[in-house]
């Protein structure tokens, strides 16, 4: 995004751009059923059943795990970056860091947008777009060259779903 600016008799004085875009992180998590007092429940448990788990918690509420994989929505935030030039000199720029719009990040140290060897990929008219997988166990980054936005989350899990497995 380009905000005004300034120009005195055809010459640009003053320039200044705006920069912003969204990070997502997603995550692997275990899926559980949920069982009230033995018995498997459809979905989320109901009033009734909080209320009686509120009086004598830990007992009428229980979980097991399935075995399977999904992938969950763990960080939503923006970043923004304002650059002025005057007199076409060097650009100065702000950056105004992540405003966290959904959970916590887990790992706010690894950044995509100003990192030159990642590529950003754009679909049609979809904005552009850059994916990575990242181990927060071992540090590791895999930063994905190619990749179908359609199959992205499942390709994740068929990814990291054996390592997942077994790390507990």
């Amino acid at each position: 995004m380009v905000a005004p600016s300034q120009k005195v008799k055809g010459i640009k004085v003053v320039g200044t751009k705006h920069k912003h875009g969204l990070r997502h992180v997603i995550t692997l998590a275990k899926v559980e059923d949920i069982y009230f007092k033995g018995r498997k429940l459809p979905g989320m448990p109901g009033a009734r059943e909080l209320f009686e788990e509120w009086i004598t918690p830990g007992q009428q509420i229980t979980t097991r795990p399935t075995g399977e994989l999904t992938p969950t929505l763990a960080y939503v935030g923006k970043y923004n970056t304002f650059s002025a030039t005057f007199l076409g000199s060097a650009e100065k720029k702000l950056s105004l860091g992540f405003i966290d719009y959904y959970g916590e990040d887990p790992a706010p140290s690894v950044i995509l947008h100003t990192n030159a060897t990642v590529p950003f990929i754009q679909y049609g008219d979809e904005n552009l777009i850059a994916a990575a997988y990242y181990n927060t166990k071992t540090r590791r980054l895999e930063i994905l060259r190619q990749f179908n936005l359609k199959t992205l989350a499942d390709d994740f899990i068929r990814r990291f779903a054996a390592e997942y497995s077994s790390g507990s």
